[in-house]
């Protein structure tokens, strides 16, 4: 609250990340407001509440989601939400289902990504021991690459799906149902969306480290991993 005060005569603009707490504190919303804060980026990470609960962010609510948007664009904050797939409560319908969500709230910009099981975190460590860890590449530990066998799902599945949720969320029609709510310029809502949407439309050039030397295509490291798996 001290910095966002001093911020103010500044007459600065100003983006960051936060969790969905900052929401439920109108005193400290008000003064971020103030400060000059145009947009935040918050990890939702899923619309399922046994996701939530099993994986310590009990604090997020996702019946509560559309109700942080609204108050963020109350105060004119436009809002980055983060998603991620391979939990252990995802089933192949959670893609389309949490894009069709995202897009229903209004959240401004929708990010989605693989859930990924750093190397000694509780995840980690989790996955290990339950032998769903298919490979110690780190370099493929990226947020983009599925690394671990997913619980309700395939590797190939998981992959796909996320372009399932992009694609969607990224539509015209859901981008012209997200942008007339959002509080930021027209300028900035259609740069945004429409790179967002070029992205979407093209995960197998961006969404991915397959620029490395000597690295197999995503393809074929998928062939292979299946056929691990069987």
């Amino acid at each position: 609250m001290e910095l966002f005060a001093v911020l103010i005569p500044l007459r600065v603009q100003w983006y960051g990340l936060t969790t969905v707490l900052l929401a439920d504190d109108p005193e400290l919303l008000r003064l971020a407001q103030r400060s000059g804060c145009k947009g935040l980026l918050m990890g939702l990470e899923s619309i399922s509440e046994d996701n939530l609960r099993k994986n310590h962010k009990g604090f997020n609510s996702p019946a509560d989601y559309a109700g942080v948007v609204e108050r963020l664009h109350a105060h004119g904050i436009a809002l980055q939400g983060c998603f991620v797939f391979g939990l252990d409560d995802d089933k192949p319908d959670v893609f389309l289902k949490t894009a069709e969500f995202a897009v229903e709230v209004g959240i401004d910009l929708p990010r989605f990504a693989v859930v990924t099981p750093f190397p000694n975190t509780p995840l980690y460590l989790r996955l290990a021991s339950e032998g769903r860890i298919l490979t110690r590449d780190w370099e493929l530990y990226d947020g983009q690459h599925v690394v671990f066998e997913p619980r309700h799902m395939s590797v190939q599945e998981l992959q796909t799906g996320i372009e399932t949720a992009w694609k969607h969320a990224y539509s015209l029609r859901s981008i012209v149902r997200r942008i007339r709510r959002s509080p930021a310029p027209w300028p900035v809502r259609i740069g945004t969306n429409l790179g967002y949407r070029f992205y979407a439309n093209h995960l197998s050039r961006f969404y991915n480290c397959d620029w490395i030397i000597g690295r197999a295509p995503a393809h074929q490291r998928f062939a292979e991993v299946e056929t691990m798996r069987a």
